[in-house]
């Protein structure tokens, strides 16, 4: 918690310049003022996304023009794809509907399953809250504690979908590092995971390091968990736990899981259907910009235990994932053959 608000002032960087007022003001704020946004949330209700998305949408209204009410809509399933399917092909285009990307979503579309309907670098990118470390833990009671012991023991680890960060990252575990996890799909989202894991019909999962802190602090608090991998950027609050970048060695792994931790770098993201009037866009993105830097909504993020890590601003937000669409097709193509997607 601490580590993360005290990078928040050089992180904060990456929002400046703010954009500029947006144009035709009174058209927009006649516009928001009608208004009742409707925020889509990739997730159930009491996960990670949710809950930065309800901190988000709290105060984000109050720095739109016309200052409009808000709705928060779940909409869980298929590790996030049917949101973003609903997002690019159905939500309206006007700037009243956006929401919380699931970060997994630039990766799903890089695998070219069946189930992708939308384009990534065609939505209008909000920016980034946080970037994210993902955490694999399991029971301590179960006699893994390491990923040495991970490769030796059959443990059953719960999932989404397949495209889901969840079944990607232990899939790739098994794939890459020799691991015997049973990977149990199906499962809504964290809240029915995390029930899953206490009545022992999985002994883990792999989780945002902040969503454990905030969603199971008990466990933490306790010691009940072993930390066998991190994804993505590394968290100082866990130096002994191993990097899954740092235990691959081949070009071709490294490239495998540098594309797997775009999910992470991704983090919590805001988007809105493609086509929204860009006038309408950018009044978004620069209530987005202020609602980072309220002291409201920092306050409350402290109180509910939640970081802002490497906060990032729309446009540069979209350069990124227009990057790593443009070079993904090789690492894609390892990861559809390693996992038989």
């Amino acid at each position: 918690m601490t580590s993360g608000f005290s990078r928040l002032s050089a992180a904060l960087a990456c929002l400046l310049p703010l954009v500029a007022a947006p144009a035709k003001a009174d058209a927009i704020s006649d516009f928001y003022g009608s208004q009742r946004l409707n925020f889509i949330v990739p997730t159930s209700a009491g996960g990670g996304f949710d809950l930065y998305s309800r901190v988000l949408m709290e105060f984000l209204p109050n720095h739109l023009p016309g200052k409009p009410t808000a709705v928060l809509q779940n909409m869980p399933g298929a590790g996030g794809v049917r949101a973003a399917n609903y997002m690019y092909r159905v939500a309206p285009k006007d700037g009243a509907t956006f929401g919380m990307a699931l970060s997994s979503i630039p990766l799903a579309e890089a695998l070219e399953t069946e189930e992708i309907q939308y384009k990534s670098s065609a939505f209008g990118w909000i920016g980034t809250m946080t970037t994210d470390t993902e955490v694999l833990a399991v029971w301590k009671a179960s006699g893994v504690g390491s990923i040495e012991e991970a490769r030796k023991t059959v443990l059953p680890i719960g999932a989404t979908g397949k495209l889901g960060t969840l079944g990607l990252n232990t899939g790739l575990a098994n794939a890459l590092l020799g691991t015997k996890f049973k990977i149990i799909f199906g499962y809504p989202g964290s809240n029915e995971i995390n029930l899953a894991m206490e009545t022992r019909e999985v002994q883990g999962r792999t989780n945002q390091w902040a969503s454990w802190k905030t969603q199971t602090p008990q466990w933490v608090k306790t010691g009940q968990l072993a930390y066998l991998l991190q994804i993505g950027p590394k968290d100082p609050e866990l130096p002994q736990v191993p990097s899954f970048i740092d235990l691959v060695t081949s070009p071709r792994d490294k490239a495998i899981v540098n594309l797997l931790q775009s999910n992470q770098v991704m983090g919590r993201s805001i988007y809105a259907p493609p086509g929204v009037p860009p006038e309408r866009l950018a009044a978004l993105r620069a209530a987005f910009d202020k609602a980072l830097v309220d002291p409201g909504l920092l306050a409350r993020m402290k109180q509910a235990g939640l970081d802002i890590v490497n906060p990032c601003n729309g446009e540069t937000l979209a350069a990124n994932i227009m990057a790593t669409m443009s070079t993904s097709s090789e690492a894609a193509a390892d990861i559809k053959k390693l996992l038989n997607l």
